[in-house]
């Protein structure tokens, strides 16, 4: 099975090897593209917060938001707790020479259960994508936290021969990495009839919905996860 990925091209690493494993064969296509946030002023003042040591908790949401924050702060504190969405995002946390907790999945649910008992009275700072997650934010100040959020970069759509390849039958799957990497692609329901369309998690797959895709696989939430589907769908 031949399996085009979504991946943005900064995140790319392992995963034509992973889906291997898999018995899968992976393309790697980018929908979308990171460039420098708009408005920096969000990300600078956050980056002070940090070295000022104003922040007792730092969630980074993406590997790229890790290597883009370290490449502008080199004096994060090592008294600062750092979580980590997803075990790559706490590899590239290590790689900077600091430990980080890993929570599995991204939903605001999670986020709060996990720091129900922790929150309350803290300062927390999320380094993300310019792609605004008022759920969590306000899940965390339901605990007592204070929110700060710094855009690390922004995601913009790229050229790209996806809905060539979907229409041109070369590909027999489509993992779609998120709701902008969905979206970008530009496919309709009529050009992905004869390929099997998958959603890396829940949060992609309502948007693909409201795209007016519904995805065949759903995944949960990790780009393995995806592969092993995908090799039972099979």
């Amino acid at each position: 099975m031949k399996v085009a990925v979504t991946r943005l091209q900064e995140k790319e690493d392992n995963t034509v090897e992973l889906f291997e494993k898999y018995g899968l064969e992976a393309i790697v296509t980018s929908t979308i593209r990171s460039r420098p946030p708009r408005n920096p002023a969000l990300f600078d003042a956050l980056v002070r917060m940090v070295s000022e040591q104003r922040v007792d908790l730092l969630i980074f949401t993406s590997s790229l938001g890790v290597s883009k924050f370290f490449e502008k702060c080199d004096s994060v504190p090592r008294n600062i707790t750092i979580l980590s969405v997803g075990p790559k995002t706490a590899l590239k946390v290590n790689e900077f020479g600091h430990s980080s907790e890993v929570l599995e999945s991204f939903s605001s649910d999670k986020f709060a259960k996990y720091l129900k008992d922790r929150a309350c009275g803290k300062m927390i700072g999320i380094a993300r994508a310019g792609v605004p997650n008022p759920e969590l934010v306000q899940d965390l100040e339901s605990l007592g936290a204070t929110v700060v959020e710094g855009v690390c970069y922004e995601l913009e759509s790229a050229p790209n021969e996806l809905k060539e390849m979907i229409v041109a039958h070369r590909v027999d799957a489509v993992v779609f990495t998120s709701t902008k990497s969905f979206l970008s692609a530009e496919v309709q329901k009529t050009d992905v009839e004869s390929v099997i369309m998958v959603a890396i998690g829940p949060k992609t797959a309502k948007g693909m919905r409201d795209g007016g895709v519904e995805p065949d696989v759903v995944g949960g939430g990790t780009l393995e996860s995806c592969a092993l589907r995908l090799r039972e769908f099979g």
